[in-house]
């Protein structure tokens, strides 16, 4: 069984931050860790009256993926990863209004979608006396889509080792091809590249708490539009900007950890966002050589919309002007709930979680002006297992 002061860090560290591609200077995992874990993620269906015309269902995914970490030499680990993705359904293919003026939504049909998607990733650290460097190189390829990236980081840790400075850059080359370009008149072949970079600052406050800030900026340049959306114009350049900050708090009595988030966002399509999330991390223990944790949590986010964003379609516009009714480009906030269970059974973990979305405008902080009516509702149910050797 695992002791109080070992628990209080496990609890600490155990949920991955939401600071994607952050470094620790530490050292190699002191053992191999395999991990799988397989999602399905569902939305749910369109009313009828929220729809003109196609198939009410939406999507449905499956999502499959591998992860494993070991040691190479005292200095060095490696890491491999591959993920499965399949996806069925229907998505919003172009937005009307109906008798009254108000918008509708018109939805491409369910058998005529079906995708899959498979990733490769391969990366490495080397850890120094104060420093680590980290390295990773991967692609991904669709039926209709294609990305290859790569990522490097160095993280570096002060002399009182409580504190550590990460900086990570990343670069991604996307290649876009529809299937149906032809059919439809779309474009034949497009390209996208993204180049982010982030910059982190990790501190132990104490044996309980630890807290991490982090900026980042990711500009895109290239094609930026859906197209699988009948009218959908976007710049051709976008630049992103990122502040998120992470609170990690042991209670000793409860046996518990808190863990806070937030994340401001905006970027220059005029979407700015806050993320506030919570998750409390119960330990309990039994009699049993297994250790059970409950992670509860909840999220809320909240969105403005797209300086180019409408509810309706303007097909009599300048063809050549922004213009996109993609939900996701609306002002609308969005609040999640969860819970994961934990077991820790000598060398395995099995994680088994579920969580609930539902976005709408009225939860939204910003102004709605133009309310979308394809917001997302959906359940997402995994089951995760590691096995360290």
């Amino acid at each position: 069984m695992t002791n109080r002061y070992s628990k209080s860090l496990l609890a600490l560290s155990s949920t991955a931050l939401t600071l994607s591609s952050l470094t620790h200077a530490d050292a190699p995992p002191p053992q191999s860790t395999a991990s799988i874990k397989s999602t399905n993620y569902q939305e749910d269906d369109l009313l009828s009256n929220e729809v003109l015309f196609g198939e009410l269902s939406r999507y449905d995914i499956d999502v499959h993926q591998f992860q494993l970490i070991t040691p190479v030499s005292r200095n060095s680990s490696f890491q491999i990863n591959g993920s499965y993705d399949s996806l069925s359904g229907a998505s919003p293919w172009f937005t009307t209004a109906d008798a009254e003026g108000e918008p509708i939504v018109n939805l491409s049909g369910a058998s005529g979608i079906y995708d899959e998607r498979r990733e490769l990733s391969v990366g490495g650290s080397y850890y120094f006396e104060n420093d680590t460097l980290s390295a990773s190189a991967g692609r991904s390829a669709e039926n209709d889509y294609t990305a290859t990236f790569v990522n490097v980081g160095l993280a570096h840790e002060l002399k009182n080792k409580l504190t550590t400075i990460s900086l990570n850059a990343s670069v991604s080359n996307d290649d876009i091809f529809p299937t149906d370009a032809n059919k439809f008149n779309r474009i034949e072949r497009a390209s996208k590249r993204s180049v982010s970079t982030a910059l982190s600052v990790s501190h132990i406050i104490n044996q309980f708490s630890t807290y991490q800030t982090a900026i980042s900026v990711t500009n895109q340049k290239g094609f930026l539009s859906d197209p699988y959306k009948l009218r959908d114009i976007r710049p051709d350049t976008k630049s992103q900007y990122a502040w998120t900050n992470s609170f990690r708090l042991f209670l000793d009595e409860a046996d518990a950890a808190l863990h806070l988030n937030y994340r401001l966002y905006h970027d220059d399509f005029g979407i700015g966002s806050h993320t506030v999330d919570f998750a409390w991390h119960q330990n309990l223990t039994t009699s049993l050589p297994i250790d059970f944790r409950i992670v509860p949590s909840i999220r809320y986010y909240t969105q403005s919309s797209a300086n180019f964003f409408t509810n309706i379609d303007d097909f009599s516009s300048n063809p050549l002007m922004p213009q996109s009714s993609d939900y996701r480009l609306a002002a609308f906030g969005a609040i999640s709930g969860g819970i994961n269970i934990i077991a820790n059974i000598n060398s395995w973990r099995i994680t088994l979680g579920a969580e609930r979305y539902q976005a709408k405008s009225k939860y939204s902080s910003y102004n709605v002006s133009k309310p979308s009516t394809a917001l997302v509702r959906f359940s997402r149910f995994s089951l995760g297992f590691d096995f360290s050797y």
